[in-house]
């Protein structure tokens, strides 16, 4: 009998807990998220903590590589073995018309979201994401932040010149875009389908006319139209072309030390980048303590590190590239043009149309 009544206590005091939590209460996540960013330090932590528990789970949609995604869940649950992660993941468009379709249909089942820069502003203006301010944002400057917190991003992206090593001698290597146009390349040049920072920082650098004349003239001298950028570097390491025309600079340090691929890259004028992709909670995560939880996992030091380990090129102020090739660019004199994400929202349909039009021969 006094096991009978002991089992009964423990789950009135389960459902007390329970119906106790800001849902409970008839909040919502912008609401909790608010008291969250009110709370102390320790206080906010140990609130986030446990509330994780209460709802065990965190899912989140990402457009970063698979390798990454990993590192930060298999992280992630070493650190809250009480939160069991789990991530989708697509690339491009296909993540973000995924993203905004079911957030119309009210059918956005995650916790956290991540999606390309050129993207993100076309994704908060949908109400995607809630605010939230993680105190990790002390290391970093703050291009990295949305001023009311509706996004972040914890690393930054450059396009490179990139080259097969067995096919073109370093010293003959092209250096500026103005040396793909040599008729020596003719026939062995490959560019993405969806070449978005590179193209949109000759769009900033350059100009629509400019930029327009320099796409074509890219394709007359014999440019493939290839999808996906990892797809071109392993192709590039193969042989099948001998340059392309804008590569990830960190993917290409990593095929060259990892893969021992014969790759190697230039950083042309300008050297077009932006912040990395950018991240937010849900605005109906089902699971808004774990997602905060997660949003200043990626962003603090440890998850920094995670990135880091990838080869990619964190923000953090403590955590710097694994490679050298990619370190200490500003040192280097490196003639770095990072697009804002309110840039890129203004010339995306400028670029859309030159990718349709020039690319893909599709002519008005």
């Amino acid at each position: 009998m006094r096991k009978w009544k002991s089992a009964v206590l423990q789950l009135l005091l389960f459902v007390v807990v329970a119906f106790s939590s800001s849902f409970a209460l008839g909040k919502t996540v912008e609401e909790l998220l608010a008291d969250i960013n009110r709370l102390t330090p320790t206080e906010r932590q140990k609130r986030l903590e446990e509330g994780a528990r209460r709802e065990a789970a965190v899912k989140f949609y990402s457009n970063e590589n698979i390798d990454l995604l990993k590192g930060y869940t298999d992280t992630f649950m070493k650190k809250y073995p009480f939160v069991k992660a789990d991530f989708w993941r697509g690339s491009g468009n296909r993540l973000v018309n995924r993203v905004l379709v079911e957030n119309r249909a009210g059918k956005l089942d995650a916790d956290f979201v991540s999606v390309p820069f050129e993207a993100g502003m076309s994704v908060k203006r949908a109400g995607v994401w809630a605010p939230y301010i993680s105190p990790e944002a002390k290391s970093y400057t703050k291009n990295f932040f949305d001023e009311k917190g509706y996004w972040h991003s914890n690393h930054l992206n450059i396009a490179v010149i990139g080259y097969n090593t067995r096919l073109v001698k370093p010293q003959e290597a092209p250096k500026d875009y103005p040396d793909l146009l040599h008729p020596k390349w003719k026939g062995e040049l490959s560019i993405d389908l969806e070449p978005d920072r590179a193209l949109l920082g000759w769009l900033v650098a350059w100009g629509e006319g400019k930029t327009r004349d320099f796409v074509k003239k890219l394709m007359l001298n014999g440019a493939v139209v290839r999808r996906g950028h990892n797809q071109q570097i392993q192709l590039l390491c193969g042989g099948e072309f001998k340059i392309a025309v804008e590569l990830y600079a960190y993917r290409v340090a990593q095929f060259k030390h990892e893969h021992k691929c014969p790759v190697d890259f230039s950083f042309p004028d300008p050297t077009p980048g932006s912040i990395g992709s950018m991240a937010g909670v849900s605005r109906n995560a089902p699971h808004p303590h774990a997602a905060a939880l997660f949003a200043d996992f990626t962003l603090s030091a440890e998850g920094s590190k995670v990135l880091a380990s990838t080869g990619r090129m964190a923000a953090h102020k403590d955590v710097k590239s694994i490679y050298e090739e990619v370190s200490r660019l500003e040192q280097k004199g490196v003639p770095l043009l990072l697009v804002s994400p309110e840039k890129a929202d203004e010339l995306g349909g400028v670029a859309q149309k030159i990718i349709q039009e020039i690319l893909l021969r599709k002519e008005p």
